[in-house]
């Protein structure tokens, strides 16, 4: 069985304020047994920003004809070195969720990898980036609100309000073109678009 199998066997619920508990355990407990048992359960629970970010990573350095393009499982212990640093560096604080601040560090990290076999490879960046990403550009240039979504894990619907409010269109317009959402989640889904872009400035990620 695989490394990535091991650890992501199970599902985990991701509650913040419980997370935020068991990073204090794991920054303060004495306990070194308990340590590892409190760091190896929360890294289970990034299970899909880990295989997102992983993913996304491979398809990029395949999109530019990469030679060595490392193991699933090598990225894996990649992304365990930089949790365990995000876990060292992260505050714990009201209104600060580990969740994104791990998954920001990791895109930075891959891609920083990224155009190092860029430069390697002799390839423009741009012109990979139209390879990997067709469907997110124009004339050539990266629409970069829509990977800027993709990044901070917008769904569907979360996106099509981003995209109305960008425009200018009305809550009553885009409800009239989007029968799928009432009001109540057109509601809810801009407080937590706005949340969401809320933290990512105050960290720097904006």
């Amino acid at each position: 069985m695989s490394l990535e199998n091991k650890l992501f066997r199970k599902n985990f619920h991701y509650r913040v304020k419980f997370i935020n508990k068991c990073i204090l355990r794991i920054k303060f407990m004495k306990c070194e047994k308990r340590r590892v048992a409190y760091k190896n359960y929360v890294f289970r629970m990034m299970k899909d920003i880990v295989k997102k970010n992983t993913c996304n990573y491979i398809n990029l350095l395949t999109s530019i004809n990469v030679r060595d393009i490392p193991e699933r499982d090598e990225l894996i212990t990649d992304c365990y070195i930089m949790f365990d640093k995000c876990i060292t560096k992260y505050k714990v604080c009201s209104g600060n969720n580990f969740y994104f601040y791990y998954n920001k560090s990791m895109s930075r990290n891959f891609f920083r990898n990224y155009q190092r076999k860029l430069n390697t490879n002799s390839v423009e960046l741009t012109d990979a980036m139209t390879v990997a990403h067709p469907n997110l550009h124009c004339h050539k240039q990266p629409d970069t609100t829509e990977i800027l979504m993709d990044g901070l894990q917008f769904d569907e619907i979360e996106k099509r309000i981003i995209r109305s409010r960008m425009n200018g269109q009305k809550t009553a317009e885009f409800l009239a073109e989007n029968t799928d959402v009432n009001n109540g989640q057109y509601s809810r889904k801009l407080k937590r678009i706005k949340n969401i872009l809320i933290y990512q400035k105050e960290i720097g990620g904006l």
